[in-house]
């Protein structure tokens, strides 16, 4: 029941009108009542009685009235939603599809589920040995907890504040601090009233650690500040364990937003006398077991006083960027470079990622001392130890004489998640019931048929809307444009109400989905090894050149189209000359390079992370390749990647980059088509591209196209039926075995376009 109830919120919340509609819960629309509704169904102790009535008027398709009134009820009824601590006001590849609209808890809560699902680890065996025994600093800790001689009477630590509320926890701990803190690396400190400097979220971590010289309860920080993060609970009872973990995360994430090239964060939860131990890094978060500080202060000074005195590479900064006066520098050797070279990084990245559990691509521009330009990319990035270096493809790439792609500088690699976990043993990792449903931005489908479930009465069986089953998920046909009602009151069908019509193929999806498989397909599901250990993945440093500007930093309508000319060419000529198949083509791997010669590249590629030799036989990933907004529809229904993938995913990219263009964040308009292309199920994503991609259909997504930019209109079309011709009465999406049948149309189709834009400046 509660499977089929979040499957069935889930559709609804991602229906337009949702936004529309005002909450009656007192904050923000029906969306927002929604996603929190989502959450609560995955608890133990939810209700499941509230959410029949909803589920009995979709299956009956009773009228839009009343299903709405249902989904009211549902949303205010008795059992609490999840509760944050601020007002609430929204992939793919985990959260770090988020754009700077979406950074709301609602959204962001469930699709940081999903990134950890299966890969959080409690109880993990020698955390406390691991992290603050046997350092440089942990005879001076011993001290301290000596110094302080906490005095335990019947059981209870005398000084510990009782209880232990927030406000009476902080008054003690800053007492605490002042008398046997002083003179370590770092202090801790707290925000209480306001939010930490640079989230969206508007974030306040009940406590945090900042470098020692820094702490001052009137100073405003920001996340760049933040060493450790700590969260305290009045009660040693835990509370609902998955949303204070996502919450917890959240501010993991933030940190590792701001410091996007961090190894790994500490952080800890205070309950009541109960303290937790938690590290993040790039392949999930793991515990220490639960203590009671009473029956063991020692131990809990001798952390806190650990914490404030651990270097820099044991808190997980990246020492390897360094600082003088100059400015932030890499030193790197290239490879014809006998000595190594200082490299100074451009302030700010180009390009990374907000997520906690991913590769953490982190890209900076850089020059050498002296240099009036930019001369470099560099970049870190986490990749898993099953795949082939980065740098490797690029000096094979370089060799093979491939045209427009990325030259390579040199790289190293720096660290590994197995060093930084040495000496942990770790159980099986948490699966969270929710995070397996299809819920936003990744889908975890695994097809099913023929399972019929009644539970309490209610009948599972996925219906249509005149009675009949539901067609099987492999009885697939392109969606149809909308039909309207002669009184323009929204979608209409003969037999169904438009909420009943929009989430017909949900439901017929719900009874399969229940007995899935957790993280089946997942694009973020852990690589969890045979023997329950995590994901291993190592810390790399890459450097080419040229640097380049992102693909939607085009100065002109020509340039664009120049630039995605030659990224097409570029893609031929690592396919055909390279032997290498990209398989993540986003707009964040593309350049506009300043080509000094007409025969130069201006559109390069660049990011072979995901890519493999044409013949080397499977990467050894277990879930689907690529970026989900831009997937190619095939490869979201799960078949195997070939060139012709990347060319549909280039395509969309094209599409993107012109859309959004039209907003100052570069994020898509509130009521755009694409925002589809990343919610859902995989299944979904791919129904939904491939109703867009119907040649009715499709001119609504070029009615999106900004004002200024309606001359591309022809090229989008004639790109769109190169890629979708029309086979037997349906969108074709399959792989033609001489690659020129797409390659050579898409480059003509650039010229012709580029000619029209040339003839109309000089009219």
């Amino acid at each position: 029941m509660q499977d089929l109830a979040s499957s069935l919120l889930s559709a609804l919340q991602i229906l337009p009108v949702t936004r529309v509609l005002h909450s009656k819960t007192g904050r923000d629309t029906l969306r927002s009542d929604l996603l929190r509704l989502i959450s609560a169904v995955a608890s133990d102790d939810f209700d499941v009685d509230r959410i029949k009535p909803l589920l009995n008027a979709v299956l009956s398709n009773e009228p839009d009235e009343r299903i709405w009134s249902k989904v009211y009820s549902a949303v205010t009824g008795s059992t609490p939603p999840i509760v944050h601590k601020l007002p609430l006001g929204t992939p793919f590849k985990s959260t770090s599809s988020q754009r700077a609209n979406e950074q709301t808890y609602d959204d962001i809560d469930l699709r940081i589920l999903q990134e950890i699902n299966g890969c959080v680890y409690k109880d993990t065996e020698g955390f406390y040995k691991n992290y603050f025994e046997g350092k440089e600093w942990s005879g001076k800790s011993y001290q301290i907890a000596e110094r302080a001689n906490p005095q335990v009477v019947n059981g209870r630590w005398t000084e510990y504040p009782q209880p232990p509320s927030q406000d009476a926890f902080l008054d003690w701990f800053w007492d605490f601090q002042s008398k046997y803190l002083q003179g370590g690396r770092s202090t801790f400190s707290a925000s209480p009233d306001r939010p930490l400097a640079g989230s969206d979220c508007k974030r306040k971590p009940d406590l945090f650690l900042v470098p020692s010289g820094d702490s001052s309860h009137d100073r405003k920080y920001g996340w760049p500040d933040v060493r450790v993060i700590g969260e305290l609970k009045k009660s040693e009872i835990q509370g609902k364990y998955t949303e204070e973990l996502l919450f917890f995360c959240g501010h993991a994430r933030e940190v590792f937003a701001s410091q996007p090239t961090r190894r790994f964060l500490h952080g800890f939860f205070i309950r009541g006398s109960v303290m937790e131990l938690w590290l993040f890094d790039r392949s999930g978060l793991y515990s220490c077991k639960t203590f009671d500080i009473h029956q063991d202060p020692r131990r809990f000074i001798k952390i806190i006083a650990g914490y404030s005195q651990m270097s820099d590479p044991e808190l997980g900064v990246n020492t390897n960027i360094k600082e003088d006066d100059i400015g932030r520098y890499i030193e790197f050797k290239g490879a014809k470079k006998k000595e190594e070279e200082r490299l100074y990084l451009e302030e700010k990245p180009i390009a990374f990622q907000r997520a906690i559990v991913c590769r953490g691509t982190t890209c900076y521009r850089a020059k050498r001392q002296g240099s009036e330009q930019w001369e470099y990319v560099v970049k870190f990035a986490w990749r898993s130890d099953r795949r082939r270096a980065e740098g490797e493809l690029l000096k094979l790439a370089k060799e093979r004489n491939v045209w427009g792609v990325a030259k390579l500088f040199g790289h190293q690699d720096l660290d590994t998640i197995a060093d930084i976990r040495q000496g942990l043993r770790f159980g099986k990792p948490q699966t969270f019931r929710s995070a397996g449903r299809d819920l936003i931005n990744h889908s975890h489908s695994r097809t099913q048929s023929g399972v019929v479930t009644k539970t309490s009465g209610i009948s599972l069986t996925p219906l249509t809307s005149s009675g009949q089953k539901r067609k099987s998920r492999g009885e697939r046909f392109p969606a149809p444009p909308a039909k309207r009602s002669k009184s323009g009151g929204g979608t209409r069908s003969d037999t169904a109400s438009p909420v009943s019509v929009q989430i017909d193929s949900a439901i017929a999806d719900v009874s399969s989905r229940i007995s899935e498989k957790l993280n089946a397909n997942s694009l973020t599901a852990p690589d969890v090894r045979n023997d329950g250990s995590f994901e291993n993945r190592i810390f790399s440093c890459l450097v080419i050149s040229p640097p380049g500007r992102a693909i939607h930093e085009f100065a002109s309508t020509e340039e664009l189209l120049e630039a995605c000319r030659d990224i097409v060419k570029a893609h031929r000529s690592l396919h055909y000359d390279g032997k290498i198949l990209h398989r993540d083509i986003s707009e964040n791997n593309f350049i506009i390079t300043d080509a000094e010669r007409e025969a130069d590249p201006k559109g390069m590629l660049i990011d072979l992370d995901l890519a493999k030799e044409l013949d080397s036989g499977p990467s050894g990933a277990r879930h689907r390749t690529g970026t989900m907004e831009f997937m190619a529809i095939e490869v979201l229904e799960g078949g195997s990647h070939t060139y012709r993938h990347d060319l549909e995913a280039f395509f969309y990219v094209f599409l993107w980059v012109i859309i959004e263009n039209q907003q100052s964040d570069r994020s898509l308009p509130e009521q755009s088509r694409l925002r589809g292309w990343y919610r859902g199920s995989y299944t979904q994503i791919a129904d939904t591209k491939r109703g867009h991609m119907d040649k009715k259909a499709f001119k609504g997504i070029l009615a999106e196209f900004p004002a200024d930019f309606e001359d591309l209109r022809r090229v989008a079309e004639e790109l769109r039926d190169i890629l979708f011709p029309i086979r037997e009465e349906s969108l074709f999406t399959g792989t033609y075995r001489d690659p020129d049948k797409l390659y050579q149309p898409m480059i003509e189709a650039f010229d012709r376009a580029i000619a029209r834009h040339r003839a109309i400046a000089s009219s």
